[in-house]
């Protein structure tokens, strides 16, 4: 888990830097919100046809297979899902590229024309990042199954290098243009999916150019997938109406994107590691079914996540505005820009423990094989969401969507808890509820420091120059996470010594 956390937050920090250029370059102008819209696309797609299917069942599927004694017929039979979803991606991306106007049309309800128009140029070379996501994805899949996670989390920082060089071109290159920025931003796509086929060969992959889609592992994989894809299609339909709920304030899309990508730092660092790492474990005691260690691993996850998530919760809550100023406020970023993001993040924020432990249950339901119970609870998070968004817009602007979000996510975390220790006797909600309310005591410690140190900043530190503000924020945080270490300790957390302990034992064993 060392080695991918380690990647993570490397592919964080680039990303960091990507959003910090891009905030600079393009600010919260009508270019940087065609730009997001844009971009937001081709994910958007890739989801609906194939991305939730990939990360949802066919890990599971492929932990199944590999189980098998004949390892030679478990590649030929991956390999038919592999190349039935080449041609599902490659289908996609061609009806998507002929469709584009439609498609953009239908995100951009309440654009105006030249809105729509610039959205359009950034889309059309936008559409190959479909294909190339579904690449990403089925590489990435094989190689957590095959518990090899350092590639699949450094992949994404050759992506945010190429976007921060094209985005730096597009700035100080004359003639380098638009054109070069939206090519540069797919050529990302590309390196991310490619690098990860290097490592494929040493996690055992044996490909075999046959397709049948009779073919039983393809069959399952299609009747599996039809909740699933239920389930993208309420998310993109929720994320449809959000956007075009935030496309009535000029760098409403923007400043959402922004937000959004500091909000899920945290979960991405740290929660997605852990996630991913057990995913693979759980799929196999769900096989044998071994359910006293499963329940044993779901309560570590929760856990786990609990001691990351809460005190980033508390301090993306005091420390939004000296954050988002210290990272973004330059170029075409101004001050103005910097109180509404601070604003969305802290709305964000207020949900990021639940949207931590809804996502990490939903996986422990696919490793299951269960996808209509994660579809049941999408749909109630998504009706919430648009009700709440729909409520709130009108009084609170842009930071409402980031509110709704929020409160859609905790609700159906509470129900997915509720859910799983129906499912899973052995889970200890006891023990759970013991530790996350001792590590909801050390971040308030915490947080009373960070609210402290939010005022000193506000009061004499904010007209100070980017780099002395920086070395100050880094300060404050270092002392915060001091801070939560010292009162983790007096509340007695010793599910902490359990992370540094299994850290320790990752590096040891990378190092041998």
């Amino acid at each position: 888990m060392a080695g991918m956390a380690l990647g993570t937050l490397f592919s964080r920090v680039t990303g960091f830097v990507k959003w910090a250029f891009m905030g600079a370059v393009l600010g919260f102008t009508p270019i940087a919100d065609a730009y997001n819209l844009a971009h937001i696309l081709p994910t958007m797609i890739y989801e609906l046809i194939l991305g939730g299917i990939l990360s949802a069942v066919f890990i599971p599927v492929v932990v199944e297979q590999l189980s098998s004694q004949d390892k030679e017929q478990a590649w030929k039979n991956i390999s038919q899902i592999v190349n039935a979803a080449l041609i599902a991606l490659g289908a996609t991306t061609l009806v998507c590229w002929i469709g584009s106007p439609l498609l953009v049309y239908v995100q951009t309800l309440k654009a105006g024309p030249e809105l729509r128009r610039q959205v359009l140029f950034f889309f059309i070379f936008f559409v190959p990042q479909i294909f190339l996501y579904g690449l990403s994805a089925l590489a990435g899949g094989i190689l957590n199954a095959r518990n090899r996670f350092m590639v699949v989390a450094f992949a994404p920082v050759l992506n945010n290098a190429i976007a921060i060089v094209a985005l730096a071109a597009y700035r100080w290159m004359p003639g380098f243009g638009i054109v070069g920025l939206a090519l540069g931003t797919t050529l990302g796509v590309l390196g991310q999916a490619l690098i990860q086929y290097t490592s494929l060969k040493k996690a055992g992959w044996r490909y075999h150019f046959s397709i049948n889609f009779k073919h039983p592992a393809v069959i399952k994989i299609v009747k599996l997938s039809l909740p699933v894809l239920a389930y993208v299609i309420l998310n993109q339909i929720n994320l449809t109406v959000q956007n075009n709920l935030a496309i009535n304030f000029q760098g409403g899309v923007s400043a959402l994107q922004y937000a959004f990508a500091f909000y899920v730092l945290p979960h991405g660092l740290f929660a997605v590691s852990i996630g991913t790492v057990l995913l693979p474990g759980l799929s196999e005691l769900a096989v044998k079914k071994d359910w006293p260690r499963f329940a044993g691993i779901v309560e570590k996850g929760i856990i786990w996540s609990a001691i990351v998530i809460i005190p980033a919760l508390v301090i993306y809550l005091t420390l939004s505005l000296p954050i988002v100023q210290v990272l973004m406020q330059r170029g075409r970023f101004t001050l103005q820009d910097t109180k509404l993001m601070a604003t969305v993040l802290s709305f964000y924020s207020l949900g990021l423990f639940s949207f931590t432990i809804y996502l990490f249950l939903n996986r422990v339901f696919y490793s299951l094989q269960d996808t209509v119970t994660p579809l049941v609870l999408n749909f109630i998070g998504n009706a919430s969401n648009t009700i709440i968004n729909f409520a709130v817009i009108g009084l609170l602007g842009i930071p409402g969507l980031a509110l709704g979000h929020a409160a859609a996510y905790t609700i159906i975390a509470m129900i997915s808890l509720w859910l799983v220790k129906r499912r899973l006797s052995d889970l200890s909600l006891r023990n759970v509820f013991r530790s996350v309310i001792k590590i909801t005591a050390a971040s308030l410690l915490t947080g009373a420091a960070a609210f402290y140190l939010n005022g000193l900043w506000l009061r004499q530190l904010g007209v100070l120059g980017l780099w002395p503000k920086a070395g100050i924020l880094t300060g404050f945080i270092s002392f915060l996470i001091l801070i939560y270490l010292i009162s983790a300790k007096f509340f007695e957390l010793t599910e902490m010594n359990e992370i540094f302990q299994a850290i320790k034992r990752r590096i040891s064993n990378a190092n041998r």
